[in-house]
């Protein structure tokens, strides 16, 4: 499905976040390899989030990642193997395409840009406070 194509930007503000071991808050840049990383392992479910919500991606029914529109938190109390289904489910569809570039392709973008992708998500969603619904309790890497 295409989407109607905008500019987009990514914020360069760094970001605080809590550390792996639960001391000091570590500040990551957007730029940091950490942060790019984390960015990266993230961006799946907040792009199908956004293809959720515009009827792009419409997954089969029974999906344990999935309900009611909504990719299910997958990390977590009460997330069992939802991580992992999802991950499975991606595998099998990355290459779906929207605005034009396959998902694997909007994946990269979204990280290396620290925003999630105006053709994709349009520009009233962030990617910060959508990663936060999607994975609890979770290192949030994104500022935009």
């Amino acid at each position: 499905m295409a989407a109607v194509l905008a500019g987009c930007t990514g914020s360069a503000k760094p970001q605080t976040t809590a550390s792996p071991t639960g001391s000091a808050p570590t500040t990551l840049s957007p730029t940091d390899s950490h942060a790019l990383g984390l960015r990266y392992g993230d961006a799946p479910a907040l792009l199908v989030q956004c293809g959720l919500s515009s009827d792009a991606i419409k997954p089969q029914t029974g999906q344990p990642w999935y309900s009611d529109g909504k990719v299910l938190p997958l990390s977590g109390n009460g997330a069992g193997s939802r991580g992992a289904e999802f991950s499975t489910w991606w595998d099998a569809h990355s290459n779906t395409v929207i605005a034009g570039q396959s998902l694997s392709y909007w994946q990269q973008w979204a990280a290396d840009h620290d925003a999630l992708p105006t053709q994709v998500c349009g520009t009233s969603v962030s990617a910060s406070g959508l990663q936060a619904k999607i994975d609890p309790g979770q290192p949030n890497p994104w500022t935009g």
